[in-house]
């Protein structure tokens, strides 16, 4: 099967998935359906992948029509890492709350939900293909609804009214998204992501005033609607099935595409000459970095909770990568890459012990932690075995980052403020690595305090799920020079696709 046939099948299996999901009455059949489907996705992109390493991309315009979703695509090296990456996400995501849906929904509500994970999937893939303008809005919106579906089956009314309070933003950010891709559209004459960023290449001396505008009304908008982080603030100390499930879709998905959003844009359309060179923001990016950088160092210092803990590891990781970005050198990007590997997969464990533990103990705070160890040792090992990534120490994914980082930052002017930033998350990083070795050799005032018998389906279940994490953990980083090859690509591709 060509590659083109391959991105067509990416495209739209998600979609007829979740309507088979639909017509299947049988009790189990909607997980397997997603699962498999969600597999076969994760092994067509990697079949793909080898032939879009070696094009940087492979498109397909007819231009039959303003809005061609079927005809019309681009994938590219960024898009199929981001592809590869959240694909792998929803399947874990997917796996780990199987118990909580089955737990929450009955039957027909289990349907329901699974086909709307199939269609979250779908809007995914569109967002990381399409090379349509107004395509993507139409994916933008799928993706959004997807999400409002989701939160509608907590039967709770505060996750409702946090529901409602983001459904209110995310209309005023798709109006402004709208809004600056019809003025885009008139300016132009364009929806060709390829030809949109020909034309602002050919005016960006004209319509430079005009181009910066569009660019701060996208920002702003992409902010708001893929960077929601008080949903997980929001929910922290909440135990609903439903909620955490939300919060490791806002805290995990929807920033990872927000950042594709952002490269996308960045790069393909305003151009680094437009943004660091005419107009040099990187000194802006960067002082707006280490705020975030410093500010998720001081909270991180004070948490005790993994959970809080986890959200602002994930701001550190986001503060790292803008001042990635600004740098705009080989080193940087790269580093770039590491940072947003170690979010999604480093803080993902976290976050996922963080609900576990959360769950059967009704807290989770690393002083509790020795109630998993008293008697399940062999679930509480993955987290021993994460404090070495967590500490940064040498050969993990975030030694690579801070190690790419720290090169690109010696030098003379603002950037090298970066290596204090650096100084000063590591150190964070270390104490933080410190509480969690001290809290397993920590003891309750009573042997059998809080004690929580698992039975055997769900001892294997967890055992198995962060197993299976931490030795994908370990094999990005043991893997150093396919990641570093990959991570190569990842930053050549974003700096020669730079107008």
């Amino acid at each position: 099967m060509s590659a083109v046939s391959n991105i067509y099948l990416i495209i739209f299996l998600p979609l007829l998935s979740s309507l088979l999901c639909q017509l299947i009455s049988k009790k189990s059949l909607p997980f397997w359906i997603a699962l498999s489907s969600s597999v076969l996705l994760l092994f067509l992109t990697l079949k793909v992948l080898p032939d879009v390493l070696i094009y940087e991309k492979i498109t397909n315009d007819f231009e039959l029509s303003p809005l061609s979703i079927a005809l019309e695509f681009r994938l590219d090296v960024l898009g199929i890492i981001f592809l590869l990456l959240l694909t792998f996400l929803k399947i874990v995501i997917l796996i780990y709350y199987r118990l909580d849906i089955d737990r929450l929904l009955d039957h027909k509500g289990r349907k329901v939900f699974y086909s709307v994970y199939l269609m979250h999937l779908f809007a995914l893939t569109g967002i990381f293909t399409t090379n349509n303008l107004l395509n993507l809005f139409l994916f933008f919106e799928i993706y959004s609804f997807s999400f409002f579906a989701t939160s509608s089956i907590s039967k709770n009314l505060k996750i409702s009214k946090l529901s409602f309070r983001y459904f209110c933003l995310n209309a005023v950010s798709s109006l402004v998204i709208l809004f600056c891709f019809l003025a885009i559209y008139l300016a132009f004459g364009e929806i060709n992501f390829n030809k949109i960023g020909e034309a602002f290449a050919l005016t960006e001396n004209v319509n430079k005033w005009f181009l910066y505008a569009i660019f701060l009304l996208l920002m702003l908008a992409f902010i708001v609607k893929f960077f929601p982080f008080w949903l997980y603030f929001e929910n922290l100390k909440s135990i609903n099935l439903v909620s955490n499930y939300i919060s490791i879709d806002s805290l995990f998905i929807k920033t990872n595409v927000g950042i594709f959003i952002i490269l996308k844009f960045l790069y393909f359309f305003f151009g680094s000459n437009l943004l660091f060179t005419r107009f040099d923001f990187a000194p802006l990016f960067i002082f707006f970095s280490l705020l975030l950088i410093f500010y998720s160092a001081i909270k991180l210092y004070q948490q005790r909770h993994l959970k809080s803990i986890t959200v602002y590891l994930c701001l550190n990781n986001i503060g790292f990568v803008i001042a990635c970005m600004a740098l705009q050198n080989i080193e940087s990007l790269q580093a770039a890459f590491f940072y947003i590997l170690n979010f999604s997969l480093v803080n993902l464990m976290l976050f996922i012990f963080a609900t576990f533990l959360k769950r059967y103990f009704k807290t989770s705070s690393i002083n509790k932690i020795w109630l998993i160890r008293q008697n399940h040792f062999m679930l509480v090992l993955p987290l021993k075995m994460l404090i070495f990534f967590i500490a940064a120490f040498p050969l993990t994914i975030l030694f690579f980052a801070n190690w790419y980082l720290a090169y690109a930052s010696f030098t003379i002017d603002f950037a090298a403020f970066l290596l204090v930033g650096l100084i000063i998350s590591n150190f964070v990083h270390v104490t933080l690595a410190i509480k969690l070795i001290a809290s397993f050799f920590k003891r309750g005032s009573h042997p059998f305090e809080n004690m929580v018998v698992l039975n055997a389906k769900e001892y294997g279940f967890y055992l198995a799920s962060f197993w299976f994490l931490i030795a994908t953990i370990y094999l990005a980083s043991i893997a150093s020079n396919l990641t570093s090859s990959l991570s190569l690509r990842f930053a050549t591709f974003l700096l020669s696709n730079s107008i």
